[in-house]
């Protein structure tokens, strides 16, 4: 096979599988934020609970660790207990408990590890345990159609170079009371002849970066946001806006904060927002 052909294909297979990641993450309620990363990485996993048990909340989360993935360090969350499980060196599970995460609320675990050099599709089964109910989320993508307990998938591999660009401009915090959920607005074009997937966004002055869509007087929790080749996205009030929760004491009126945005083939974007006064001046 010639080398175009061989990257072509590579691009191709790549593209079916973020298919079936990015359908098994709109269905799960336990999904990582950052489903791509390349062999033999450094890599730290933020295992998204997506919601409770109907209606119940969340009170334990057991992560199962793959035999490849070496190396795992958990971080302790606060207001719950951190244990691990381990097989012969290494961590094969690691479980928090004892907090309480209600139904309509979401959270972040974290697991920072060492990825295997090979490529290929690495499943970490979760066990979410509420107070009423529990769910074990360690189904694999099916051949066709959507899994009823989808895992959490992390998809390695090596991606060919993607002549995607994308840039943001624009870009604030609206700063409140440090126990109020800041908003976050800027605009995002994709300047390159192929669509992207907006699957992450983080910072420093948040404990938690979420997308969100205001619909109906609510909002919608927004897991991956596409965006087609050439197009231009606005996060403004009253439509797409982030959500900083549990905020930092940096955000506040004035200061430039770094907001790292993470898509699909490997692509990261940082871009400094500037806070502003709860008037947005």
């Amino acid at each position: 096979m010639r080398l175009g052909n061989s990257i072509l294909f590579h691009a191709i297979a790549i593209g079916v599988l973020l298919l079936v990641l990015m359908a098994s993450r709109a269905s799960a309620h336990v999904t990582l934020a950052q489903p791509l990363a390349l062999p033999a990485a450094q890599y730290v996993g933020h295992f998204r609970v997506g919601h409770g048990c109907d209606g119940s909340p969340t009170v334990s989360l057991r992560i199962e660790l793959p035999p490849e993935v070496a190396d795992a360090a958990p971080e302790p969350l606060q207001g719950w207990a951190l244990s691990t499980e381990r097989e012969g060196g290494r961590i094969k599970a690691v479980t928090w408990k004892g907090g309480v995460l209600p139904a309509d609320q979401r959270a972040l675990f974290t697991i920072a590890m060492t990825l295997p050099a090979r490529e290929g599709q690495l499943l970490f089964p979760a066990r979410q345990t509420c107070q009423a109910g529990e769910e074990y989320w360690s189904e694999p993508p099916p051949p066709t159609g959507k899994a009823k307990y989808p895992a959490p998938i992390l998809l390695v591999a090596s991606a060919p170079p993607s002549t995607a660009k994308v840039t943001v401009t624009d870009g604030w915090f609206r700063t409140l009371p440090a126990s109020v959920p800041s908003g976050g607005y800027f605009t995002l074009h994709n300047d390159g002849d192929k669509p992207l997937t907006l699957t992450d966004v983080e910072s420093p002055a948040c404990g938690m970066l979420m997308m969100h869509k205001s619909v109906n007087g609510g909002m919608d929790h927004v897991m991956a946001l596409d965006v087609a080749a050439g197009e231009t996205v606005r996060f403004a009030p009253g439509g797409y806006h982030l959500m900083c929760m549990d905020t930092k004491p940096v955000l506040k009126p004035g200061a430039q904060i770094p907001v790292t945005f993470r898509f699909t083939g490997g692509q990261v974007v940082t871009a400094n927002f500037q806070a502003r006064n709860a008037a947005g001046k």
